[in-house]
Parts: structure tokens; C-alpha cells; sequence
């Protein structure tokens, strides 16, 4: 008898520590922040033991929290709390998803600093950027408190210098600050800082949804950023315009494959309203596509399983292809990469290898819904790469809209 006492209580010791090591695990895993459509039952879709309650004992969230946020817990089997979260009760999102490639053209705010670069004098090698505390990266916006609309306004001020310090004002990854700087003459018998600096960019892109009620769309899925030193560029102003494919490059193992094409014309069809870590958001003047609005999927929802991407790899438009999601991630630290995806589609295959640049943005659907955008390619398998939440690009074009960075088109 008391050897069947004690295996009854080693077993449900067993059992404790698994759920509670569990109930750990999901703690960390699962994200704190949720939202919820009305009318809808509150479970997470990869785990579909977990469900939600509000914190107030004598009300369970089953179908509707109204239009306020709530405080609830995450429970497994309804029954043992895992941790506090947050609840947000919206009306469903409707979005019309795209795939088609467009034209990006894009100044920054500011002058983007790609290289210190030494100066010679005949004497000796200095390096006025360095000496200062500028390095590459930093956006340099006003010079002797005057702002900065191009690289043009650095030369001009450097020249009028007379060899007398400069005042900067730069951005460093959203923080400002100031530093003087004092030009050299060079070698040439010209005052130089020893900066390369640039103030625009332009590529093509693909545009993930187009919000038909506000007029705005969100597309790439991950922020433009500076081809040299790898930080988003702070937008002053951005075009949209038609784009045109002109050769598609294979990826391979090791080698990444892209999109190639051209501006169809120089007409703008948009500007762009925010440049941000999780995509590029703006207003457009013309109606991007003839799909149909779908639902936009909240992030508990997303499942690893069978989807599609739409994207456009010809002259014939966007097209749908067969993938596998392998992973859902909700790191909140990298939104980026929410979903691990997989290319299984033979067509999409044989024709670019799998993911490749200019996809970014490619809208991502599972069960009827959008559920995200494709964002990255693994480069050492060509089939694989990322996915951001469809979700998490609603909520950020809205944070843009909010913020009022309306720019005029051009």
C-alpha cells in the first residue's frame, strides 16, 4: 500500500513539474499584448489548451470585451493562470492584399554620413569626422543651427567655412545630439570634413495591403534602410511609382536571388507617410489592386501549417504560390521575423529558387486571411526565410496616420 502511495506521489510530482516548467515556457513565449475581435472565441491557435479570463473573478472572457482594453490572465485547460496580459477588443480589419511591385523613391532627412574618410593636407592624414565623434550611420540635420535638406547643404556651408568649425546637429539611432567639427584644407587647396554623405535612395518594393477606407498602404515588411551601414533612414519625403520587371535572378544556396526591374514612369501614384522598422506606410492616389478585401488576422490566430504568398515575378501580375510556415515567433524584440517560412510551391521554385529580394512585402494569407508579409530570405537555403505579422503592420500604419507625418506629394 505504501509503496503504491508513494509512486502516486512521485507520478503526480512528475506531472506538477512538467505543467509547471510548461506553464513557464508559455510565460516567455507567448506575448503579453492581445487583440480580439467581437463575437469571437479567446484561444490562441498553436495552442489551442490556452485560454483567456478577465481578472474580475465573476466575469470569463468567452466572446466579446466590449471597445475598452481589459487586464486578464492566460490560463491553461481554463484552469491554473500563466500570466498577466492585456486585452483589446477591435471590429475586425479588412484590407485589400496586393503582391504587385512598385518604385520607391526616397530622401532622407538629412544627410546620411556613410564613411569618415581621412584628409590629407601634404603634411599630414586627419580625420575631422572621427575626431569630432560623428561615424558612419549618423544623419547629420542641421549645420550652424540651419536644417539640412541635402548633401548640397553640407557642401555649401563647408565652403563658406573658411576653415572655421562647423556646428552638427546628427541623429544617432533617434537620439540627438551636437558636435563641432573643423574642415581641412586639403591637398586640392579645398576645405573638406572627410564625410561621404548621401540623401536618397530608390528601388522597387512590394506592397503588402491598401486600406481602401483610409486611402493608405503598408508594403516591404521591414524599413528601408542605408545600403552601407545598414541603419533606417530617417524619411524627409518618398514617391511611389508603377514598376516594371525585367529579369528575375535565381537564388542558390549561399547566393541571394532578386527582383530586377525598372520605373514604368516618373508620375508619383503615392508618397510614403513613415519609414519604419516594420515596413514603409503612406497614401496613395490610385487603386493598387482588384482583389478583394480579407480579414487581417490577429497574430494568436497564425498557425504553423500550409499558406500563400502573393507576389508578382512577371509581367502578369501577382500570383499565388504554396509555402509551409515552420515557425511562429512572437518576439515582440524582433517583429520582423514573427514567421519561419518555407517555399514548397514547384513553379516558385524553378523560377526564382525559393525567397528573393524584392519579395519583401509579399503578402502572406492562411485560411482566407491575411496574415502577414514576407520579409527576409535565409541566405544559406534559398527556400527558406521570415514573415512579419500582418497584424503588426496594421497597428504600425495606424501609429504613422497618428502621428500625422504628412508629407505633399511630388
Amino acid at each position: 500500500m505504501r509503496k503504491a502511495i508513494r509512486s502516486v506521489c512521485v507520478l503526480l510530482t512528475v506531472i506538477c513539474t512538467v505543467v509547471f516548467s510548461f506553464c513557464i515556457s508559455m510565460s516567455k513565449k507567448l506575448p503579453d499584448d492581445y487583440i480580439f475581435n467581437k463575437n469571437e472565441k479567446l484561444t490562441v491557435a498553436r495552442y489551442g489548451f490556452m485560454s483567456f479570463r478577465k481578472n474580475r473573478p465573476d466575469t470569463t472572457v468567452s466572446c466579446s470585451l466590449g471597445n475598452d482594453s481589459s487586464d486578464g490572465k492566460l490560463m491553461f485547460m481554463n484552469i491554473i493562470p500563466v500570466k498577466d496580459v492585456n486585452l483589446h477588443m477591435q471590429e475586425k480589419k479588412y484590407v485589400i492584399p496586393c503582391g504587385n511591385i512598385f518604385g520607391i523613391k526616397f530622401y532622407s532627412k538629412g544627410a546620411v554620413i556613410i564613411k569618415c574618410a581621412d584628409v590629407s593636407d601634404n603634411f599630414q592624414n586627419m580625420n575631422p569626422g572621427t575626431e569630432c565623434g560623428l561615424k558612419a550611420g549618423d544623419t547629420i540635420i542641421k549645420i550652424n543651427g540651419e536644417k539640412v535638406l541635402s548633401c548640397m547643404d553640407v557642401e555649401a556651408a563647408v565652403k563658406l567655412s573658411g576653415g572655421e568649425p562647423i556646428s552638427i546637429t546628427y541623429d544617432r539611432s533617434g537620439s540627438v545630439s551636437e558636435t563641432t567639427i573643423t574642415p581641412v584644407r586639403s591637398s586640392e587647396n579645398e576645405y573638406r570634413l572627410g564625410l561621404w554623405i548621401r540623401d536618397s535612395c530608390a528601388g522597387l518594393g512590394t506592397m503588402t495591403f491598401y486600406d481602401p477606407d483610409l486611402g493608405c498602404f503598408a508594403s516591404l515588411g521591414h524599413g528601408i534602410c542605408d545600403s552601407d551601414t545598414g541603419n533606417l533612414m530617417i524619411l524627409d519625403k518618398a514617391t511611389i511609382t508603377d514598376a516594371r520587371i525585367s529579369s528575375i535572378t535565381k537564388g542558390t544556396d549561399g547566393i541571394t536571388g532578386s527582383i530586377n526591374g525598372y520605373f514604368a514612369d516618373d508620375r508619383s501614384i503615392g508618397y510614403a507617410v513613415g519609414n519604419t522598422d516594420t515596413g514603409l506606410y503612406g497614401k496613395l492616389s490610385v487603386f493598387p489592386s482588384e482583389n478583394k478585401p480579407i480579414e487581417i488576422a490577429n497574430i494568436q490566430d497564425v498557425k504553423k501549417g500550409p499558406a500563400q504568398i502573393l507576389c508578382t515575378l512577371d509581367d502578369e501580375g501577382p500570383k499565388y504560390y504554396d509555402i509551409e510556415i515552420t515557425r511562429v515567433d512572437y518576439d515582440e524584440n524582433n517583429k520582423t521575423k514573427n514567421l519561419q517560412i518555407t517555399a514548397t510551391d514547384e513553379r516558385l521554385l524553378a523560377k526564382t529558387g525559393g525567397i528573393i529580394q524584392g519579395m519583401s512585402g509579399s503578402p502572406i494569407l492562411q485560411n482566407g486571411k491575411l496574415i502577414g508579409a514576407v520579409t527576409h530570405v535565409l541566405v544559406t537555403n534559398s527556400s527558406k526565410g521570415y514573415g512579419i505579422f500582418a497584424q503588426n503592420m496594421y497597428t504600425e500604419m495606424e501609429n504613422c496616420l497618428m502621428e500625422g507625418n504628412y508629407i505633399t506629394v511630388l
